[in-house]
C-alpha cells in the first residue's frame, strides 16, 4: 500500500535542481525523496544554531577527520596516552606528534590552500575541537595559533606544540615565539624569507 505524501513546488536555480536529478539518480532515489532529505537535515542543522555556511564547513571538517583516519576520544582519555608515552619515550613521542602536524599541515595546504584561508575555518571547526578557545590568526606572512583548553597536563601541551610548529613549517613558516601552560598554548610564526 503506497502512502500519498502532500506535495509543494519550490523554486530553485536550473542547475541546482540539473545537479539535484543527477545526484537522485545515481543514488536510485527520486528528487522529491532525496530534496526532502537534504532539507530536512539542513533545517535540523540550522534549528540547532548553525548559520547555513558553516554547514559546508563542518561537512569539509567531517572529510578531513575520514580522510586522516582521526579517531574522537575523550580528551582525558588521549591526555593520559599522550602524558604516559611522553614519561616512557619523550622523543618518540615528541616525533609521532610532529608527524601528525606536518601531514594535517599538508593535507590543510592541498585542500583550503594558505593559513590565511584556513585561518577563516577555525570559528567553525572551534566547535568540534576540545577546546575552550581556539583561535588561528594569519595575515601578511604572520600567524598566531591560540589554544586554551588545548589538554589537562603539560605533557599534551608540550606535544601539541610540537605538533603546531612542524605544521606551521610545512606552510614554510618558522616559530618565532612559543608559550606553554598546563591546558595553554600560544604560538606565533612568520613566514621564512625566499632565499
Amino acid at each position: 500500500m503506497s502512502v500519498k505524501r502532500d506535495r509543494v513546488n519550490i523554486a530553485v536555480a536550473r542547475e541546482v535542481a540539473e545537479e539535484l536529478g543527477n545526484v537522485a539518480e545515481s543514488l536510485g532515489m527520486t528528487q522529491f525523496a532525496l530534496a526532502n532529505e537534504i532539507l530536512t537535515v539542513g533545517l535540523e542543522a540550522v534549528k540547532a544554531g548553525y548559520k547555513v555556511s558553516q554547514i559546508r564547513e563542518l561537512l569539509q571538517f567531517y572529510k578531513l577527520m575520514v580522510e586522516l583516519e582521526i579517531v574522537p576520544i575523550p580528551g582525558r582519555l588521549l591526555d593520559s596516552i599522550v602524558a604516559e608515552h611522553y614519561r616512557k619515550d619523550k622523543e618518540g613521542a615528541l616525533k609521532v606528534w610532529c608527524e601528525a602536524g606536518r601531514m594535517l599541515g599538508s593535507y590543510l595546504r592541498a585542500t583550503f590552500g594558505g593559513l590565511e584561508e584556513v585561518s577563516q575555518l577555525v570559528p567553525y571547526l572551534a566547535k568540534i575541537v576540545p577546546a575552550k578557545r581556539f583561535e588561528l590568526k594569519a595575515s601578511k606572512g604572520e600567524a598566531v595559533l591560540e589554544i586554551v583548553g588545548v589538554g589537562y597536563s603539560l605533557e599534551a601541551v608540550e606535544v601539541n606544540a610540537v605538533a603546531a610548529k612542524c605544521l606551521f613549517e610545512s606552510y614554510g613558516y618558522e616559530v618565532v615565539e612559543q608559550v606553554t601552560a598546563p591546558g595553554i598554548l600560544v604560538v606565533k610564526a612568520k613566514k621564512r624569507e625566499a632565499k
